[in-house]
């Protein structure tokens, strides 16, 4: 029977677990004091989970027990619960045991994380949003990539992210709607803002994520994400639909590629330009508040039965406060 991951972060240090993952990340075999070990990252519907793999001395036993298995696959684990920063999971070799799990052993659903919104109502908020554009160049546009249908479908189904934020299926198009929502605030609280530029930046500024992902099992990135990353994706796709509007104004079209642009804020964070326009600093702010906030409440969710006053630790906010 499979025990998710979020039940075992609350079993206590030397719990015995038997379960099935999938394999999300995976390091080579290194020697530590003892003989080889490696270290993998497992993941479930209900998030992940490092394990190690402590081996003896027989570095081709160890070897073999690694190259057993590739990421994606799905692996049956016996091993202990342990702690380093949070839950772990550690086998021992010769006690534990790690073996590519059979398909009938498993079922697809504890694997695939689905958005817990409701994507149908998400989405016809965007459709109204669109509709009430009063910039026409804009609304069709956003009409170009809407009616495409294989796009509607890849748009409801991408995650926005492969671990940090919106990190499931219909990810992309959640992270959307709430970045979206927080720019209606913001237009709300300064009337001058450009709605219609503002909106349509909020709906397009993470499109390029439907190629940058790739969903089986887990999610990964694409050789296209990885090479190119979400944000020139982004931009490639919106100048093709423009393309086809010759009579599209530049200066519109500048001000919109510059929001895709410079919509994670900083240099640091990944933008080739930082934000210029009221739009984009606003379009900068949600994307930033959509993701963050969501890292508390998550973090708050995964140790909801904890003990103790905080969360563990997480590598992008660190522990959070629980009472």
């Amino acid at each position: 029977m499979k025990t998710l991951i979020s039940a075992i972060k609350e079993l206590g240090n030397g719990s015995q677990v038997n379960s099935y993952f999938c394999v999300q990340e995976r390091n080579p075999p290194k020697a530590y004091a003892k003989g080889f070990m490696f270290n993998v990252t497992l993941c479930d519907k209900s998030g992940e989970i490092d394990l190690t793999y402590w081996g003896g001395g027989d570095e081709t036993a160890v070897h073999a027990v690694y190259d057993s298995f590739k990421e994606d696959d799905v692996i049956f684990v016996a091993g202990k619960v342990g702690d380093f920063r949070g839950k772990k999971i550690d086998v021992n070799m010769g006690v534990g045991e790690i073996r590519p799990a059979v398909p009938t052993e498993y079922t697809l659903e504890d694997f695939i994380v689905q958005s817990n919104q409701n994507i149908n109502d998400l989405w016809n908020e965007l459709l109204e949003t669109k509709a009430s554009f009063d910039n026409l160049h804009l609304k069709n546009l956003l009409d170009a990539f809407f009616t495409d249908a294989d796009f509607v479908n890849n748009f409801k189904r991408a995650p926005a992210a492969m671990k940090i934020h919106h990190a499931c299926c219909g990810g992309l198009l959640e992270h959307t709607w709430e970045v979206l929502r927080y720019c209606k605030t913001a237009a709300d609280v300064h009337p001058s803002l450009d709605k219609s530029l503002l909106f349509a930046g909020a709906m397009l500024h993470d499109i390029g994520k439907i190629q940058a992902f790739n969903v089986s099992m887990s999610i990964k990135e694409s050789k296209k994400g990885m090479l190119t990353d979400h944000i020139f994706i982004a931009t490639e796709l919106i100048l093709d639909k423009i393309s086809k509007q010759p009579d599209f104004p530049d200066l519109l079209k500048e001000k919109l590629i510059h929001m895709i642009l410079s919509h994670h804020g900083k240099k640091e964070y990944g933008v080739t330009v930082e934000p210029k326009l009221p739009e984009a600093s606003a379009l900068s702010c949600a994307d930033l508040m959509g993701s963050q906030i969501t890292q508390y409440i998550r973090a708050k969710r995964d140790a909801a039965t904890s003990t103790d006053f905080k969360s563990g630790w997480n590598k992008h906010i660190g522990p959070v406060f629980l009472e």
